[in-house]
């Protein structure tokens, strides 16, 4: 199909053509041609030189001048084999670029204000082509427009990106220590808190033998967990590395006042920032990345948790556990070695390709299976990044015996609870007693979502048998 109608764009070509140098080369053969034609197919073809120019700004791209002056993100219209040249200035200081799709050409990734770059191709084939901004989430938040070649209609609607290969990791695992978890404050009085926090850019497996570029806090996902009590004053520290690409901050959930602390914290790479703000409500609050294209920022890993503890602590327990859900939108399906790049239309359809515990398929499996004994106690602490997705938490093999429903640390928990929903930017907090020994399986009860998109762990639990709880010799 493809082949029949490049054949038919180049009969358009012969006929239609402005110019023709007048040499025809032989089957197979290079021409030479003359100024003002280029090589199409086996002709040399007169073209028109037709420029644009585009000015990068708050996540648009804005027309510089005739017909397309002060439009954001303006089609470009041209005529089949016009020498098109696009222009990128940059009205701000951040990261783009423009990129043609099926011609694969772009510009340099512009950061200082009033840089600019041109990329140029031959439109020698019809069809309508998105330009757009190859940073990951740009294009996303809005920054695409199209190049229409002649009809608009041909062979774009046909091209198949394939993956390249997997990257060397910066890091041997992304997951965060599921039993990385603060202590308790053990406090009945307030106190001055600072907590730490960095923006991190990295490569790491998302899955064995497929590598993804993650944006992180501290580089795991999720970030760091932080405790804190009622009352206290939290200091957050935060520091965007010099090296990474992107704009960063932090919006806490725990936080009254503008953003969470998002505009408090904004940080280009290589600054930092500090902010403080008083833990007015016990909970467990989510925290994440509000600069944008939030929703990709988020989903590319930025996100974690804080405790804020009521004055009348939780009873306690003999294990911790911080587990966080996330949903990560990329070109081709698990299973797919190389390298995942990001994808902003799965993302604007809210379709997910994985949807990953502590940011990686089937995390807590294998070597990393979490470990418990018969008898324990083992409080969760579970949060949704998303940045869309909800979550049906269960705990296949086991009931939980308490649930602070929405992460309420205040109210009377409920009991003997089999799944729980757990929206995206919200928590939950469960007790479980192991009673007997099993591999507990930790699961998105959306169960695509578990087995085919990675989200499922297993709670390794030894220890003695009780046939009167479950006998299978029967």
């Amino acid at each position: 199909m493809r082949g029949r109608m490049l054949a038919l764009v180049m009969t358009a070509l012969m006929i239609g053509a402005p110019l023709l140098s007048g040499c025809i080369g032989p089957k197979g053969n290079d021409l030479s041609c003359g100024e003002g034609t280029t090589q199409v197919g086996y002709e040399c073809v007169g073209y028109n030189d037709v420029s644009f120019t585009l000015r990068a700004e708050n996540m648009a791209f804005i027309g510089v001048g005739g017909a397309i002056d002060g439009i954001s993100n303006p089609d470009l219209p041209v005529e089949l084999g016009d020498r098109v040249t696009i222009t990128l200035i940059m009205s701000e200081t951040n990261l783009h670029d423009v990129n043609v799709e099926y011609y694969n050409v772009a510009t340099a990734q512009l950061v200082e204000e009033g840089s600019e770059d041109s990329l140029t191709f031959i439109a020698s084939a019809e069809g309508t082509y998105a330009y757009y901004c190859t940073v990951p989430g740009h294009r996303a938040g809005g920054m695409v427009g199209n190049v229409i070649i002649g009809s608009g209609q041909g062979p774009s609607n046909f091209v198949e990106a394939q993956i390249g290969a997997a990257l060397d990791v910066d890091t041997d695992n992304i997951a965060r220590d599921p039993l990385d978890v603060p202590a308790p404050t053990a406090r009945t009085e307030v106190a001055d808190v600072h907590i730490y926090m960095e923006a991190v850019e990295l490569v790491a497996e998302i899955q064995d033998g497929t590598t993804f570029t993650y944006w992180t806090y501290n580089g795991t996902v999720p970030g760091p967990m932080f405790r804190a009590r009622v009352g206290d004053t939290v200091f957050v520290h935060f520091t965007n590395l010099e090296g990474n690409a992107m704009h960063h901050n932090v919006d806490f959930h725990a936080v009254t006042g503008q953003g969470g602390g998002a505009a408090a914290t904004e940080a280009a790479p290589g600054t930092t920032s500090v902010f403080s703000f008083k833990a007015m409500h016990p909970g467990l609050f989510v925290y994440h990345c509000a600069t944008p294209d939030i929703p990709t920022h988020i989903s590319k890993g930025m996100y974690g948790m804080i405790l804020i503890e009521p004055e009348i602590p939780l009873p306690a327990v003999d294990k911790e556990v911080y587990i966080m859900q996330g949903d990560i939108y990329t070109k081709w399906r698990p299973g797919t070695a190389g390298h995942q790049e990001f994808d902003d239309n799965a993302l604007f359809e809210e379709n997910p390709t994985f949807v990953v515990f502590n940011g990686k398929f089937a995390t807590f499996t294998g070597e990393d299976t979490i470990k418990a004994e018969v008898g324990e106690t083992m409080r969760i602490y579970f949060g949704v990044g998303g940045p869309n997705t909800i979550s049906s938490f269960h705990l296949i093999g086991e009931i939980f015996d308490n649930v602070y429903n929405m992460a309420d640390l205040v109210s009377e928990p409920m009991k003997s609870v089999q799944t729980i929903a757990v929206v995206p930017g919200g928590a939950v907090v469960v007790d479980v007693t192991f009673d007997v020994p099993a591999n507990y399986i930790l699961v998105d009860h959306a169960l695509t979502r578990a087995f085919h998109k990675g989200a499922v762990g297993i709670i390794a639990v030894t220890g003695p048998d009780d046939p009167e709880i479950i006998n299978d010799e029967v």
